[in-house]
């Protein structure tokens, strides 16, 4: 499934530059990950990051073909089947965001 490796991938990558912000944490830089792609995001000219629903909500809608930036969400449990045995694991999901130069004004349809 192409949709499931995007997903992967887009997690990998994520990873990766998490790996590189983890020292920031641990000097006491930044408070948390999130916190260091954040700050990555800002730096790049997306200050205001915002979930889809949250950028609707405000009255403002995804541009098309915008392509959503990613921040950690918080660590999640779910049980799994794994070779006929149920196993709990814990994992942290990702969660998509979008940052106001991908969005326009619903309301007057910018």
């Amino acid at each position: 499934m192409k949709t499931n490796e995007a997903i992967k991938a887009k997690r990998q990558e994520i990873k990766n530059i998490s790996l590189t912000i983890r020292e920031l944490k641990e000097n006491g830089s930044i408070q948390t990950i999130n916190e260091g792609l954040k700050e990555i995001y800002k730096q790049q000219g997306n200050a205001d990051l915002r979930t889809f629903e949250q950028w609707k909500k405000a009255g403002f809608q995804i541009k098309r073909g915008a392509k959503a930036l990613y921040l950690w969400g918080r660590q999640t449990a779910k049980t799994v089947n794994e070779d006929g045995e149920e196993k709990e694991i814990t994992y942290f999901p990702l969660v998509a965001v979008f940052s106001e130069n991908q969005v326009y004004n619903s309301f007057n349809n910018q």
